[in-house]
């Protein structure tokens, strides 16, 4: 199912992390591309370790770094530093207008 996220005056600036809630049990962080031209990238705003806010940490270039213990995902692959550990869960996210749409995890069209 893709429901609306946000409209687009709520999304952060470039380099910026913000969190919507995208749906009653998780929430969705969202960042601007550094490839510009209007894309978004979307992910889970917890991290996939110890479930911290990933909206509180910071961008470093195309990695998201965890503000509880500094681990970092590339946010245009959802992969770690560390091949062990977890991927980050991306979503795909779309912005029409003046709205941003989601497509909510486990659902399809």
């Amino acid at each position: 199912m893709i429901v609306k996220l946000c409209d687009a005056k709520d999304l952060p600036a470039a380099g910026e992390l913000k969190s919507f809630r995208g749906g009653k049990d998780f929430e969705i962080c969202i960042t601007p591309s550094q490839e510009g031209a209007g894309k978004l990238l979307a992910f889970d705003n917890r991290c996939p370790h110890q479930h911290a806010p990933l909206s509180a940490g910071h961008m470093d270039g195309c990695r998201v770094v965890c503000p509880y213990h500094a681990w970092s995902w590339d946010v245009t692959t959802g992969k770690s530093d560390n091949a062990a550990d977890p991927d980050l869960p991306r979503y795909e996210v779309r912005q029409y207008g003046d709205e941003v749409f989601i497509q909510l995890p486990g659902s399809a069209g």
